[in-house]
């Protein structure tokens, strides 16, 4: 009698061997909380051009098996398919801690990452916050730079700092300040601090101008001890120029009424985009504009091995990788 073929469950899928490539994925999944397959492709695969077909495999057979919880898919865009967003579920949470990482939460429930999934404002502002990540962590690979801290926003709300806004705002009461993300980046100098805010066009300029004033006292009273950190400069992404143009008014107008100009250099603006923009060219080229100013500056200065690739046109997208970025594995069913 002739053997009927193997029928493979999702119990047998639980069996899979977790390789390199694996574990640099649940490794990347757990520093930034979520990602999709194009952000995990650019991050560990750049010079991929299978428009991530390979991450994708392997993301489905990280889920099948238990180590990734899959939510849903994002809205469709235009062309293609609708991407999922992934977390670490038990599985990989247990396999990492077993390898001695640290995780960036002990506290997980499914169902309660499945209905922030459902949000759909939160989930693009995390992915958009996820993008600046991934391209702050390729620019390590290649330069003399690295990022001794990382704190998502996740963790930024498990610990909040609240401030009482300056003496321009009278009866003002205290808010907290969560930055998108807090991250440092080292080249050959002390490490820079960077709060990263993320735009996108959907405050009105008495909002904003709060944040500013909020911002402007925590820089000034309790970050250096809460973060232990001797500067601070506030990245503001944006997701066009005439944006950049608007909330870098609304600020220096918000330091000027609060007594506090001097801080218009530590707010740095660009509408340049994390995805399309090579990590070079978004450190350290001058994209980033200072509050109230017409003339842009770079976020970080370059470091000697780098100084020749910014001084010539942007390089080819993704060129510069932060390790480890993998050899596409053959796939081990």
């Amino acid at each position: 009698m002739k053997k009927r073929p193997e029928i493979h469950s999702p119990s047998a899928s639980a069996a899979l061997r977790i390789g390199e490539a694996d574990h640099e994925i649940l490794a990347a999944v757990n520093r930034l909380q979520y990602m999709t397959a194009a952000q995990i492709g650019r991050l560990l695969y750049p010079d991929a051009r299978d428009e991530n077909r390979y991450v994708q495999r392997r993301l489905r057979k990280l889920a099948e098996a238990g180590y990734l919880l899959r939510l849903r898919e994002l809205p469709s865009p235009r062309v293609g398919s609708a991407p999922h967003v992934f977390t670490l579920a038990d599985k990989g949470r247990q396999y990492l801690s077993g390898q001695g990482v640290q995780l960036l939460t002990t506290y997980y429930r499914p169902s309660e990452e499945r209905r922030k999934a459902q949000d759909n404002p939160f989930m693009e502002h995390t992915l958009a916050a996820v993008d600046v990540l991934v391209a702050a962590e390729r620019l390590c690979q290649d330069f003399l730079v690295s990022m001794p801290r990382l704190l998502t926003e996740r963790q930024l709300k498990r610990r909040p700092v609240r401030v009482q806004p300056p003496a321009g705002r009278p009866g003002a009461p205290p808010m907290a300040v969560i930055p998108d993300a807090w991250f440092e980046l080292t080249t050959t100098d002390d490490p820079v601090a960077i709060a990263l805010e993320l735009d996108r066009s959907t405050e009105h300029q008495k909002h904003w101008r709060r944040k500013v004033a909020c911002l402007t006292a925590w820089a000034l009273g309790p970050y250096r001890e809460a973060f232990q950190a001797d500067n601070l400069t506030v990245a503001v992404a944006v997701p066009a120029a005439a944006r950049r143009a608007q909330l870098s008014t609304w600020t220096k107008q918000e330091l000027d009424a609060i007594g506090q100009p001097g801080m218009a250099d530590i707010f740095l603006f660009s509408e340049a985009s994390p995805v399309t923009t090579d990590p070079v060219a978004f450190f350290f080229s001058p994209l980033w504009y200072p509050a109230g100013q017409q003339h842009p500056v770079s976020l970080l200065d370059p470091p000697e091995s780098a100084e020749e690739e910014v001084s010539t046109s942007v390089p080819d997208p993704f060129s510069y990788r932060i390790g480890p970025t993998l050899p596409l594995e053959r796939e081990v069913e």
